[in-house]
């Protein structure tokens, strides 16, 4: 071997050997049935997807709790590798990739109004003249999130929107029917929140996202593999349907949906 060869042998010292990710950073915000805090740990279908999917990974899976805008700059930091059901936007396009294949059809949007509230809202249009509670940092759909015409007050959570619809401090809750059904089994919107008879549609896919900055992204093949092997075996939507159906049985049970 020659001095130069040598030379540089010293200088680059050892070889470094690259190793796979031994653990799964998911960021989600609490949102029943998809996720919930419980006396024993989190729980809800994102939950259990994801703890499925990392089992097939033969890692451990790491759940941070967060607000929404705080997941998003977890993705965008890296210092999450996943979370679930975010809709692709051109702001979240250089912070987070969506993983194939989609684990899930969109669910339409529902909006809902105070129930002695007589106003209706059969079209879109109906919207303009009732303030709106939203979620800040929720993607709806891009008419809605592009409309500066709609008086929109953002909220962190969709329960703080409840309460304030419930109060009259907003008029209209836009929200899927899934997720708006465990609040509607809530004591304090018992009765007090309707249904407008205007649904909108979502063609939207759900899918799994990673972060861009994630260590997983070398390891993308793989992940991608164990979910099309969950989404192939009727594993994920086994598993959404049975947490969406028992919460929408037990809110029309009580009939508050």
């Amino acid at each position: 071997m020659s001095r130069l060869w040598v030379a540089l042998l010293c200088l680059l010292g050892p070889a470094t050997t690259w190793a796979a990710p031994d653990k799964l950073i998911f960021a989600l915000r609490p949102l029943p049935p998809y996720m919930e805090v419980t006396p024993t740990g989190y729980a809800g279908s994102h939950v259990e997807i994801m703890a499925r999917l990392a089992e097939r990974l033969k890692v451990k899976l790491e759940i941070v709790e967060c607000p929404l805008v705080r997941c998003l700059r977890m993705l965008q930091e890296g210092t999450a590798d996943v979370t679930m059901g975010l809709a692709m936007t051109a702001e979240r396009e250089p912070m987070m990739v969506l993983l194939e294949p989609p684990y899930a059809a969109g669910s339409p949007t529902y909006f809902f109004l105070r129930r002695d509230d007589k106003r209706k809202v059969r079209k879109y249009e109906d919207l303009y003249p009732l303030r709106l509670g939203v979620i800040r940092g929720l993607h709806y759909f891009d008419e809605f999130d592009g409309d500066n015409k709609l008086k929109k007050d953002e909220a962190p959570d969709l329960m703080t929107n409840f309460r304030k619809l419930v109060a009259g401090r907003v008029d209209v809750v836009p929200a899927g029917a899934n997720v708006a059904a465990t609040f509607l089994q809530n004591p304090q919107f018992a009765g007090r929140v309707k249904a407008a008879e205007w649904v909108r549609p979502n063609k939207v896919m759900r899918y799994v996202s990673m972060s861009r900055t994630s260590p997983w992204q070398d390891e993308r093949g793989r992940l991608e593999q164990a979910l099309a092997a969950m989404v192939d075996a009727g594993e994920t939507k086994a598993i959404l349907e049975r947490y969406e159906t028992a919460f929408l049985a037990a809110c029309k049970k009580a009939r508050r949906c």
